[in-house]
């Protein structure tokens, strides 16, 4: 009978979670050993799950890691952080998604550097409220997480966009080979934007933030205080604009939906990024492929860098998006043509731009300051998340790159007519 001892950071790990490392352990050959949980990065890294490396060590000297994402189980923080539906979305990619597209690429694409890369799932439990998502630990394959306080670098923005190209068309060779069992699996993730949108507390917060965001830019423009205007606060009203036009859309695939730096590790060369892998799927669901572009480019990169390559980028993706359609015998100008994505990059800019603002706050504080929402207690766990959220807290330098960053995001918005 196969033995394990744990030690180091474990105590949150109930047993269905214990039972699955020791099951993935077994089915590699693994008897006995002791496995070390360590914590994973820093605060703000990672919002919805404790993320935790499992190091297994044989009395021979056989090692094996890998990434453990575990749910909170404290009830406040559940429901303040949609767990449920965020763990859902991403078992659902994990198990069945991404295993189905990398099934249709491995049929279809000839050599590694046309793949996508997903980190290899061991398994997963769906039993509230001890979901956990046991992954494949990149960081031996040599892949590691950049500085999310800097921009991508133009070779690290175009690895993301080739990927979320690829990415995109295996989703739409998916939906052209296999409609009912593509509508089985997008059926399954739900819109978390729109979710958290429509709810009265999450209104009250969004035109709080808006009003914070226009306080602190007033006196540099008066066009930003008008784009600022209804920006968050009307943030549901686009959402269910969005999904309206989303349904029975050709267009719409199932889409990574969080593209951001924390969210797509890199192998460097020389301190050059030359390989990328998007991780993390929690908001994952049936949308547009603008949605996605829009999300990188506003949560990777800067204004400057956007207004000299936006063009570009776009272009370049959707040749990508082409080249990797090809190789499933499909065609770009078919299936999602430039015009098409021209025009809904504008239809999905007031939403995108919106989310762009509201991650902003999140996205510019130091891990020293970042609020670790997961890890609150007590009986006030919403009214203090949300004021410690409020600029209020920040000092002076992170203010200074907050004013910096929604400034950027409004003039690329209004640079390249999104709003």
């Amino acid at each position: 009978m196969a033995q394990f001892t744990f030690e180091g950071d474990f105590d949150i790990l109930a047993d269905p979670q214990i039972k699955l490392v020791e099951s993935v352990l077994q089915k590699r050959g693994f008897t006995n050993g002791k496995v070390i949980v360590e914590p994973v990065g820093q605060k703000g890294d990672n919002y919805v799950a404790h993320v935790k490396r499992f190091i297994y060590e044989a009395e021979d000297g056989t090692s094996f890691k890998m990434i453990g994402k575990v749910a909170p189980v404290a009830e406040q923080i559940r429901l303040l952080m949609n767990t449920v539906i965020m763990f859902n979305n991403e078992i659902t990619m994990y198990s069945q998604v991404l295993p189905k597209l990398d099934e249709i690429q491995n049929t279809a694409v000839a050599t590694e550097d046309e793949k996508v890369r997903f980190p290899t799932c061991y398994g997963v439990v769906d039993e509230a409220p001890y979901e956990f998502i046991l992954l494949e630990d990149l960081k031996e394959a040599g892949f590691e997480m950049l500085d999310r306080m800097e921009p991508l670098s133009k070779d690290g923005i175009r690895l993301a966009i080739k990927d979320l190209a690829k990415y995109h068309s295996l989703s739409y060779a998916f939906r052209n080979s296999e409609p009912e069992l593509y509508e089985n699996y997008s059926n399954r993730l739900l819109n978390m934007w729109a979710i958290m949108a429509s709810a009265p507390e999450t209104e009250q917060y969004f035109e709080a933030l808006e009003n914070d965001l226009i306080n602190m830019i007033q006196n540099v423009s008066d066009k930003y205080k008008n784009v600022l205007k209804g920006a968050l606060s009307q943030l549901a009203h686009f959402a269910k604009k969005i999904q309206n036009y989303e349904k029975g859309s050709k267009y719409s695939i199932i889409q990574q939906g969080d593209c951001w730096i924390n969210n797509i590790l890199f192998r460097l060369e020389d301190g050059k990024p030359i390989d990328s892998v998007m991780i993390d799927y929690q908001l994952s669901r049936e949308s547009n492929p603008a949605s996605d572009l829009l999300y990188l480019l506003f949560n990777c990169t800067d204004h400057a860098n956007r207004k000299q390559h936006y063009e570009e980028w776009i272009d370049y993706y959707h040749e990508m998006l082409d080249d990797s359609l090809n190789l499933h015998g499909l065609k770009a100008n078919r299936i999602f043509p430039k015009d098409q994505l021209d025009a809904d990059l504008r239809r999905y800019g007031k939403m995108m731009v919106s989310l762009g603002l509201v991650l902003s706050s999140m996205l510019v504080r130091e891990s020293k300051d970042v609020v670790d929402i997961k890890e609150m207690t007590g009986d006030n766990v919403v009214e203090d998340a949300k004021a410690l959220m409020n600029s209020s807290t920040m000092d002076v330098a992170t203010l200074g790159r907050l004013k910096e960053k929604i400034i950027g995001i409004l003039d690329s918005a209004l640079e390249f007519g999104l709003i």
